[in-house]
């Protein structure tokens, strides 16, 4: 369990237990939830999932009859929004009509800026930055935006009756997720550790505050429970075809029959729990917490927290499979880090365990995936590495050989030429 030590976050003791969302906000996040899949406008993709930023959500707002800005912040909306569409493109003229709309509704209006709608405001003016490659502007807005709604969140000003209470808890492990990936790619001086201590109060208090009385099962010990994670992959293989949709007690046969380890069994201990509930309506900002949370484990394998990493990594990739979240974080290569995980702590306490249950992933989800998904080059690729790492030079040619001829038909160029340097350096083979 993470805990943390500044006085802001033991203020968080004071905030009370998650309580379930009304159904007011159930049917809110139906509809937000909608708006984002159909703007076009919404932040891009980026890696290790689906980081959705949601700033476009604003845009639906603008011409629906329950639109809930007024005359004139509307006004300036339009404005900017004619500016950056209609074939304009003028992010720039854009960025000063939101930043107006701001400023009216803040000082005019003094409309809450904890609202979804003050913040939609304030993540438009984020995207002409990013649009306008304002980079410096974008990361701090995004900090600012994230700090002052956390800050809330720890303080309890936004109370458990707020039906955009988990709205904003997503918004904001969307936003801090999406600045933590800036200060990766700026590498500023501290940011290894800044970005840690932002990350980790964030699963604090989900974890000591959101979950643990209701989903206690999520955030146990990982060294009360090992998880196999073979057989975790051949649950997650089963599922991912769909054959059982959402009958569980089929699922459950097919696992009782199948599964035989004791890691297996905690498993449907997990299941078993979950499907006890009798309101199945997870909190609207799970998925994007685990994605948080994967972010994490990868900045912690790259500070050399090996250990850590793949303790985060195995319990994300079961409570994906077991709640069915799949496609909140890719499970391909969620799985593929894990096993590059095991492999580096191989590397740094010459376990041959470790390497043994690097191999096994990566041999697991190799023979889980269809000849057409991209992670099978880098799959092969990387039992190549390990096999060279273990001076085994025919295996390593061996899986080289495979990724390189995947990577060719998947166009995947970079894949090429890291094999061929390997090729040539390693095995110098012509």
């Amino acid at each position: 369990m993470l805990k943390r030590t500044n006085k802001l976050y033991q203020l968080a003791k004071s905030v009370s237990r998650y309580v379930p969302p009304s159904q007011r906000a159930i049917i809110q996040h139906k509809e937000y939830a909608k708006s984002k899949r159909q703007s076009d406008v919404l932040g891009k993709i980026v890696r290790y999932g689906a980081f959705t930023l949601v700033s476009g959500s604003i845009l639906m707002y603008l011409w629906q009859p329950w639109n809930p800005y007024s005359k004139e912040v509307s006004k300036e909306l339009r404005k900017g929004l004619w500016e950056e569409r209609d074939g304009n493109e003028d992010y720039l003229n854009a960025l000063k009509y939101y930043l107006k709309a701001m400023k009216v509704a803040k000082e005019n209006e003094h409309m809450d800026q904890l609202s979804m709608q003050y913040t939609g405001i304030v993540l438009k003016v984020a995207e002409m930055y990013q649009n306008l490659k304002m980079i410096e502007n974008l990361t701090a807005t995004y900090y600012n935006l994230s700090t002052f709604i956390f800050e809330n969140l720890i303080h309890g000003t936004i109370k458990d009756d707020n039906p955009e209470k988990e709205l904003l808890i997503d918004r904001d492990l969307i936003v801090i997720t999406r600045w933590a990936m800036l200060m990766q790619n700026a590498k500023s001086k501290n940011w290894v550790s800044d970005v840690s201590n932002e990350l980790r109060d964030r699963m604090a208090f989900i974890e000591n505050n959101e979950m643990l009385n209701d989903l206690p099962w999520i955030a146990t010990d990982p060294k009360s429970k090992k998880i196999n994670t073979n057989d975790l992959i051949d649950i997650w293989a089963e599922t991912k075809v769909d054959r059982f949709g959402i009958n569980h007690t089929k699922k459950t046969e097919w696992i009782e029959e199948n599964i035989n380890s004791e890691e297996g069994k905690q498993y449907l201990e997990c299941w078993d729990i979950m499907r006890s509930f009798k309101d199945r309506n997870w909190p609207v900002w799970i998925e994007s917490y685990l994605k948080l949370r994967d972010f994490y484990a990868m900045l912690q394998m790259n500070r050399g927290n090996t250990t850590s990493c793949i303790q985060i990594l195995q319990s994300n990739l079961l409570w994906s499979t077991v709640a069915g979240f799949d496609n909140s974080v890719n499970s391909t290569t969620q799985i593929h880090n894990l096993a590059s995980a095991w492999f580096q702590l191989g590397q740094q306490t010459n376990d041959k365990t470790a390497y043994a249950n690097s191999r096994a992933i990566y041999e697991k989800l190799i023979s889980k995936v269809t000849t057409k998904d991209p992670i099978l080059p880098i799959s092969y690729y990387s039992l190549g590495v390990l096999a060279l790492q273990l001076e085994d030079k025919k295996s390593a040619t061996q899986n080289f050989s495979k990724a390189r001829a995947l990577a060719v038909d998947l166009d995947q160029l970079q894949i090429v030429d890291k094999i061929d340097d390997e090729l040539l350096k390693n095995l110098k083979i012509n």
